[in-house]
């Protein structure tokens, strides 16, 4: 098992905003992806929630981006973000 440290965990957030998966952070890291693969499975681990909040908060961004051009006219990004709205109210449901 490796160290799984501040700088760890903050390491692990920021190769994941990248969209890296979670062996090439493996790699990245120098640690075993297997034991690495185990820790972002379990959701208790500060490791799995630097992850996911990594992940997320990427995606947020790119969605602000995607509101952002709807509102300034583009039609692509208006369609992309009326099936985000209707996924969103679907699974509020």
């Amino acid at each position: 098992m490796f160290d799984q440290n501040e700088s760890f965990i903050t390491e692990v957030e920021n190769y994941a905003s990248l969209m890296f998966t979670k062996e090439e952070i493996a790699v990245i890291l120098e640690v075993d992806p297997v034991q690495l693969h185990a820790i972002l499975e379990d959701q208790d681990n500060p490791a799995f929630r630097a992850f996911q909040r990594g992940r997320l908060k990427r995606e947020a961004e790119i969605r602000k981006g995607i509101f952002d051009l709807a509102q300034n006219g583009s039609s692509p990004a208006q369609t992309f973000a009326m099936k985000l709205i209707e996924n969103a109210k679907a699974n509020d449901l």
